[in-house]
């Protein structure tokens, strides 16, 4: 699917583990809506938290980007937290400081949305309220941390239980195949 309309009119969501690929293949499609449409009726919503250990990192906007690019500090908090309540704790901070761009995404919706590791919303987030925001696209692109690289805990419980539900809400899932280098 190289095409730019092969995603227009749609919610495509992209799985796979750590370093999987699934921020450059966000990235690679972005950049040709970019190229093929530039528009101000684009968001670009960056969820991912600066790189740790080599796991994580925002997107990398294309040169011709004009639309609204919204982000806020993000903890990851299975590599930071030094217990399970520690963990819990740095997800559901990481939560509240995401729910105001996703008002704001309300406030001034873009057909366009595009939406770099939702995964870190949805450890401890409101489902209800990110699909609020989704339904206030037509098409939109979202990646997702879909793998077996963490230990089993609640937010990774929970995680992957709403990225299941948002695959049966999505019209397309790609998932990446393991082995590829994130970049």
């Amino acid at each position: 699917m190289t095409n730019t309309h092969d995603y227009l009119d749609r919610r495509t969501l992209i799985l796979g583990d750590v370093k999987s690929g699934k921020t450059r293949e966000t990235l690679r499609i972005l950049s040709r809506w970019v190229v093929a449409n530039p528009t101000p009726l684009m968001t670009v919503l960056d969820l991912a938290p600066e790189p740790l250990r080599g796991i994580g990192g925002r997107l990398t906007l294309p040169a011709r980007f004009m639309g609204r690019y919204l982000f806020t500090e993000i903890i990851p908090p299975r590599l930071t937290g030094q217990s399970a309540a520690e963990i819990s704790d740095l997800a559901a901070a990481n939560a509240r400081a995401i729910e105001p761009l996703l008002d704001d995404c309300l406030k001034q919706p873009h057909p366009l949305l595009v939406i770099n590791d939702v995964t870190l919303y949805l450890q401890a987030g409101d489902y209800a309220r990110l699909n609020a925001v989704l339904q206030s696209a037509t098409t939109i692109l979202i990646n997702a941390y879909y793998g077996e690289r963490f230990e089993d805990h609640p937010i990774t419980r929970r995680e992957r239980h709403l990225t299941e539900k948002l695959m049966r809400d999505c019209d397309r899932v790609i998932r990446m195949p393991e082995g590829k280098s994130e970049g």
